[in-house]
């Protein structure tokens, strides 16, 4: 059995955080999942992925999506966090001009845990090791914690929980007892509200590392909005989210799938949205994004999800009726959605209160979007990125 200081289950991009935040001289075991890793998925159509247990984890396949108008990030991300690792992974990106405006950034070329946590361990020599198994069971003992995979044990000082809102749960209700484990599950909506006519176009800025992109909010802020140019079939109204709801998000090769799919729509849609091509428009669709919680029940096997549709709905509808735009034709098909692929509030945080497994000085940290209960409108994975950062600062 070998001692380490650190152990941190998972290696997506908020193990990367911790990481990141790590001293340097800390001996980290990473339980980095399987080698060959395998999907599941928000339904039996088998097109939107909610989790996967290999290297990397999501962040694998993450499309890269930063909003910038709120660089403090979630409670307890220290101050500077989230520009420190922007600049890390984006240095031409000049984000210091951009922090705190209501737009996207959308990298060329976004962060791959994998490859990072590979070329972590490349530079910090023994000191960091991965070992490509799933965590079984954590066990709090006397000396510190110990971590069982199904080939042996692993003791540390202190273990970082990332393993994903979908995965996290399991775990910790082996080790610690079903009451950690929600029944339900928080998620982003994504849904058409409509159209509007252009006034201006929404122009990205291009930098050397990505693009900005212009975003909205509700008058609470709590809806974002993004605009993309209606073209082809997709200038008819709901044209486009049958389409887009009929093909789902695949995990991968997108534009090449979609190319397949014989839709020009779709095609001009995905190209302005990953590179910003074609902006100007007679024309534009309006898509709003919204946390819901307990969107879907929450239970096993490879399709664990079960769609809530009155409250997915009821979301829906919230947000298309906080629309802020002028003259705005709404959608006649409230019943269509797209999974956010945003998973989170997966744990009973006040169980993990009731054991002790939520302060600053127990030996299990968990770190990953399952402990997030409000994530806001816009994309979470890097902000969640910059809390696991500035915890493992904190407490490393």
């Amino acid at each position: 059995m070998v001692a380490f200081d650190d152990i941190v289950i998972g290696s997506g991009l908020t193990a990367l955080g911790v990481l990141l935040g790590l001293p340097e001289r800390r001996r980290v075991l990473v339980l980095g999942g399987k080698a060959v890793g395998s999907f599941s998925h928000y339904d039996q159509r088998a097109t939107v992925p909610c989790a996967f247990d290999g290297l990397g984890g999501l962040g694998g396949f993450w499309h890269g999506v930063i909003p910038v108008n709120q660089p403090a990030g979630y409670e307890g991300t220290e101050a500077g966090a989230f520009a420190d690792l922007f600049a890390r992974h984006f240095p031409q990106a000049n984000i210091s001009g951009w922090l705190g405006q209501p737009a996207l950034f959308v990298p060329w070329r976004p962060i791959r845990p994998a490859a990072e946590v590979q070329a972590l361990a490349s530079v910090q020599g023994g000191t960091l090791r991965i070992v490509p198994e799933l965590a079984e069971a954590i066990r709090v003992e006397d000396s510190g914690v110990s971590v069982s995979t199904a080939s042996t044990t692993y003791r540390a000082q202190r273990v970082w929980v990332a393993a994903g809102a979908m995965h996290t749960p399991g775990l910790m209700a082996r080790s610690f007892g079903d009451s950690l484990r929600r029944t339900h599950i928080s998620d982003h909506v994504l849904c058409y509200v409509g159209q509007v006519d252009a006034v201006s176009a929404p122009r990205p800025q291009r930098t050397p590392n990505g693009m900005y992109f212009p975003a909205h909010h509700s008058a609470d802020g709590q809806v974002l909005y993004t605009l993309r140019p209606a073209r082809f079939s997709f200038r008819t109204l709901d044209h486009g989210i049958e389409q887009r709801a009929a093909f789902g998000l695949p995990t991968g090769g997108a534009i090449a799938k979609i190319m397949r799919s014989v839709s020009p729509g779709l095609l001009a849609e995905a190209f302005y949205n990953r590179f910003g091509l074609f902006p100007k428009a007679a024309r534009y669709s309006i898509y709003a994004q919204s946390a819901c919680d307990a969107a879907y029940a929450l239970g096993e096997g490879p399709h664990p999800l079960a769609a809530q549709l009155d409250r997915i709905q009821e979301t829906a509808r919230q947000a298309r009726l906080a629309q802020p735009f002028e003259g705005a034709r709404l959608s006649q098909r409230e019943d269509l959605y797209i999974p956010g692929i945003h998973l989170h509030h997966s744990l009973n945080l006040d169980a993990l209160s009731r054991l002790g497994l939520s302060s600053s000085d127990s030996p299990v940290q968990v770190v990953d979007p399952s402990a997030l209960t409000h994530i806001g409108p816009g994309h979470h994975s890097f902000k969640a990125m910059c809390l696991a950062y500035s915890k493992a600062r904190r407490l490393g």
